[in-house]
């Protein structure tokens, strides 16, 4: 039965590393931080719009999953270190992780029976 719940504690993961860096960039005056405190409001949208869904209580939900909590962790980590510089990259790559699994979540071309 964990096996069914692990998409579902890596969105909660990422969720958390996402509010984590939204609060410590709130203090941050670099451009940088400024604009990616926009994005990561946005990816936190997108997560919490998914965590309600099916598709989270599915295998299918652990690989996308999975890349939002690891891209999530990185930029946390990054903002710790102060490395403005690599946070815009960071920033990016976790809106792709929470595109990807936005989409996959909409499970559009599939039939549930």
């Amino acid at each position: 039965m964990a096996e069914f719940t692990k998409g579902i504690e890596n969105l909660q993961d990422a969720i958390d590393s996402c509010e984590q860096a939204r609060t410590a960039l709130a203090a941050a005056e670099a451009v940088e931080a400024t604009q990616a405190k926009t994005d990561i409001d946005e990816a936190l949208t997108s997560l919490h719009d998914v965590s309600g869904k099916f598709f989270m209580k599915t295998m299918m939900s652990v690989p996308p999953s999975k890349a939002c909590k690891t891209e999530a962790a990185a930029v946390v980590a990054l903002i710790e270190k102060e490395n403005w510089g690599g946070l815009p990259t960071a920033v990016e790559k976790l809106q792709k992780a929470t595109k990807a699994l936005v989409t996959k979540a909409k499970m559009d071309g599939t039939t549930i029976t």
